[in-house]
């Protein structure tokens, strides 16, 4: 509820702002509450699920959480082009006064382990618990790599679909549905099938998927034609691919240490986001007036994604061995 609050608040800040230093002072006041939203809704899963179920839930919970991305591109687009950029954010604080009042009448609280007084002592010591597991740091980079490849093409993607091949801010944001609707369809593959398979092929597929992607939008950027379909059309393949990673990773950097699930959720969700910082920053610094910088980016972390997956598979098949019977 303190999250949601000092989403609404940054909103308000955002849509008010006289200058760009206080509308990049409000977006960060909207992410330090927003991400409670991420960070809890994963935790709120393992309290309830064990691994292989929480990856299901994870699965229908992230086509949910999808829906709002899928939508908001084209929403931020027409009210762009309509009404003025500061309209997304009156938007956006409606939204969250409406989900605070809705969270506080109908979530109820799923963490039913007797709680001390929060301490940031305990914090710290739960995060150096969780750095001392090879398999949660497996997972989450794994999960973190993956979804650079994301975050380098919504970094580079504007400039790429406007700028180079004179898109609209609208046309933009109707092709970029198509994303989304790529990565819903991955995280219903991956609800499907987790329980039956477990988190460890859906990890191993994604992330091969993933390169198959980066191979054929490299073809397209290196020898044509490159086209609003051929670019969006690559990239949904990325994109299933991380729907189908995603949420078997969550749950499985969640359930290395299931008592120490929201440290866990919190420290994976750092660094998933952090790696996506810098990846979109990086590729606006090697941004050379051409979509190679972006291919070259995205296949790297996908390659870096392919590698924390295999570690975790061996990680996983040792310890499988360890706990198996003489």
């Amino acid at each position: 509820l303190v999250g949601i609050g000092i989403y609404v608040f940054g909103s308000i800040l955002c849509a008010l702002a006289p200058s760009i230093e206080l509308l990049v002072a409000g977006r960060i006041v909207e992410a330090l509450g927003g991400v409670a939203g991420v960070v809890l809704a994963r935790a709120i899963i393992r309290d309830v699920y064990d691994r292989n179920q929480a990856a299901s839930a994870l699965g229908y919970v992230t086509m949910v959480m999808v829906v709002a991305p899928m939508l908001a591109p084209a929403a931020g687009g027409i009210l762009e082009d309509q009404v003025g950029w500061r309209a997304a954010f009156w938007l956006m604080a409606g939204i969250g006064a409406a989900l605070f009042a809705l969270a506080f009448m109908r979530l109820n609280e799923t963490n039913l382990n007797e709680r001390s007084k929060p301490r940031f002592g305990a914090l710290v010591g739960s995060f150096a618990i969780l750095l001392r597991q090879p398999a949660f740091i497996a997972f989450t980079c794994a999960m973190s790599f993956a979804s650079a490849t994301f975050f380098t093409f919504l970094g580079a993607a504007p400039y790429v679909a406007i700028n180079l091949m004179g898109n609209t801010p609208t046309e933009y944001g109707f092709a970029f549905v198509s994303i989304s609707i790529a990565f819903m369809s991955g995280n219903f593959t991956s609800a499907r099938l987790a329980q039956r398979l477990g988190t460890m092929p859906l990890i191993l597929t994604g992330s091969l998927l993933c390169m198959v992607g980066v191979l054929v939008m490299a073809w397209f950027i290196f020898f044509g034609p490159l086209s609003t379909v051929t670019l969006f059309g690559s990239m949904m393949i990325i994109t299933y691919a991380n729907g189908t990673l995603m949420p078997a990773a969550i749950a499985s950097a969640v359930s290395v240490r299931p008592d120490l699930a929201g440290a866990a959720s919190g420290l994976a969700g750092s660094a998933q986001f952090g790696v996506a910082g810098i990846a979109t920053y990086v590729v606006a610094l090697l941004a050379d007036g051409t979509a190679e910088p972006m291919i070259w980016q995205i296949g790297v972390f996908s390659v870096l994604s392919i590698a924390a997956t295999f570690w975790a598979r061996a990680i996983s098949n040792r310890q499988a061995g360890a706990a198996s019977p003489p």
